[in-house]
């Protein structure tokens, strides 16, 4: 019997990265100290905003390129907020840079293709 699969790509597989990558970043945003979470409290808000509103939108497309747009605009603000903080060394702001980075790349090239696939019975070795 053939395998069923499922396969999830394109405008989907690329929502839920930057439903994750929002989530990621706001993550980051509710451990900062209650001064730097003030500052940029309205992007904070903006991404949330872009990463709920994804699930009614009529125009899947252009939520998703606003969420994008939020995740870009919101990690720029913590790599600010980290650089104005001067309890945090040049290596540690280098690695959020980085981590940040990579997130975002990772978001921009989404190519991604889950499966699902029904087992088939194997034969007992013999």
């Amino acid at each position: 019997m053939p395998s069923a699969k499922l396969v999830i790509g394109g405008a989907a597989a690329t929502t839920a990265l930057g439903v994750r990558v929002a989530r990621s970043l706001y993550s980051r945003w509710r451990l900062l100290p209650e001064a730097d979470r003030r500052r940029i409290e309205s992007l904070a808000e903006d991404l949330k905003d872009q990463a709920l509103s994804l699930r009614g939108a009529t125009d899947r497309d252009r939520a998703a390129a606003d969420l994008n747009s939020a995740n870009e605009t919101f990690a720029a603000a913590l790599v600010e907020t980290a650089e104005a903080d001067p309890e945090l060394g040049e290596i540690e702001v280098h690695e959020l840079r980085e981590d940040l980075r990579r997130e975002l790349e990772r978001l921009a090239s989404a190519d991604i293709k889950a499966w699902r696939t029904r087992r088939e019975a194997t034969p007992p070795p013999g």
